[in-house]
């Protein structure tokens, strides 16, 4: 397997037995080392009532689910509540094996989800070769029907292959993101059923909250090297659900904003906003600061030939899916920032947070329990697909029967916090 970064996070543990028996700590791990320190009894309350709230929102969902018992194989953020999550899903499926996102995961949480699930690395060089994934799917599935869980369009290839005779076993896709679902409108689907959740109701809630987590991930990280978001000029590529969300953020706390998108009507719900919205090539060059929420490879190294000034890049996804930029050239600057070699002319030096990742996850990448309304309508796809709520050749969203239903159990499980 191979290295896993740390980033953030928090867990917590049940002692060595270098410590009483029994003691608990919180166990914090980001970039500067770990730190354990003693969990109150009423925090370990706090974390355990949670997660119990979380099991039986679960049960709730469950109940409007039909279908046949599905095996699926699953790529995952290694976070953590990706635990929780499997075993929510183990209650009504089989899970063949794990595919964790290597540039979010967490090498705690790989240990312990590899302890009970065959668990690999992926990567899309294993996606753009029908060998190496289907030798792959093999292990996993060992010629047992499967239904395949992405995110991020890794499997975007596979309906092409099976029609070419490989895969014979993949029964159906479900895809979670709006890069992901992309990448099934541009592939050729042949007869695989395809469910995405990428513009379900519950899915805008979750990049709502994953806009905010970004903007308070990239500030943290200007705040280490000594810098803040004050009087800088920013500019948010991308007018989707998470850059609707992070220029939100960022204009709720004064900051000057700038917003282009290449759909002129999302253009103009910007400037009904009282966003700035000048052309391409000005949001990018009077930019101190860019976030990029595209997911389609926008910006290149010779948009920012033109950079007078320092500029800082942070991006709402994989930087692969961000940028149209080799990002192996970049070198490492101070924290966790990495520098753009410069361009001829150029004097203004470019960095990228994260080396071009979803800065989120430097912190963890988690949006609490709202991800939970998310993972139950993947749920409900795999649920779906054993259901033959699908077209055949095209991709389906979920029956707003299923998003009422995961929209009513989450207000009955959690609305006590609102009482």
């Amino acid at each position: 397997m191979e290295h896993v970064a740390p980033s953030s996070r928090t867990a917590i543990l049940t002692s060595s037995s270098s410590v009483s028996d029994g003691a608990r700590y919180l166990q914090t791990s980001s970039l500067h080392g770990t730190i354990q320190r003693p969990v109150t009894d009423a925090l370990r309350a706090h974390v355990g009532a949670g997660n119990d709230s979380v099991a039986r929102f679960f049960d709730r969902v469950r109940v409007g689910m039909s279908g046949p018992r599905a095996r699926i194989v699953m790529v995952g953020h290694a976070i953590g509540s990706l635990p929780p999550y499997l075993s929510a899903l183990r209650k009504s499926l089989d899970v063949l094996g794990v595919l964790a996102k290597p540039k979010s995961a967490q090498a705690d949480i790989l240990r312990r989800v590899s302890r009970h699930y065959r668990t690999e690395m992926l990567s899309r060089t294993i996606c753009d070769s029908p060998l190496l994934m289907s030798d792959l799917l093999d292990r996993m599935t060992e010629g047992k029907d499967t239904i395949l869980v992405d995110i991020g369009g890794y499997f975007s290839n596979v309906p092409l292959w099976r029609a070419q005779g490989y895969f014979q076993n993949i029964k159906g896709i479900v895809e979670d993101t709006e890069n992901g679902h992309q990448r099934y409108e541009r592939a050729d689907l042949a007869d695989m059923p395809v469910i995405s959740v990428a513009r379900s109701q519950t899915k805008r809630l979750e990049d709502w909250w994953v806009g905010r987590a970004i903007v308070f991930s990239a500030e943290r990280l200007l705040r280490q090297i000594g810098d803040t978001f004050h009087s800088k000029r920013i500019t948010v590529l991308g007018f989707g659900k998470i850059g609707f969300s992070i220029a939100d953020t960022l204009s709720r706390h004064g900051y000057d904003v700038s917003v282009f998108d290449i759909d002129p009507c999302r253009r103009v719900l910007a400037k009904c906003l009282n966003y700035r919205i000048p052309d391409w090539k000005t949001a990018i060059s009077r930019a101190d600061i860019i976030f990029s929420a595209t997911g389609r490879k926008a910006l290149s190294v010779a948009d920012l030939q033109d950079q007078k000034h320092p500029t800082f890049i942070f991006s709402a996804t994989s930087g692969d899916d961000e940028f149209d930029i080799d990002l192996n050239i970049l070198s490492r600057s101070y924290g966790e920032f990495w520098e753009l070699p410069k361009l001829k002319d150029q004097s203004g030096t470019v960095f990228f947070a994260s080396r071009g990742n979803a800065v989120n996850f430097v912190d963890g990448g988690e949006i609490g329990k709202y991800a939970h309304m998310v993972q139950s309508a993947i749920l409900h796809g795999i649920d779906a697909v054993q259901c033959g709520e699908f077209k055949s050749g095209e991709i389906s969203e979920l029956t707003q029967a299923r998003e009422n239903l995961i929209s009513r159990a989450f207000i009955d499980e959690f609305k006590a916090a609102d009482e």
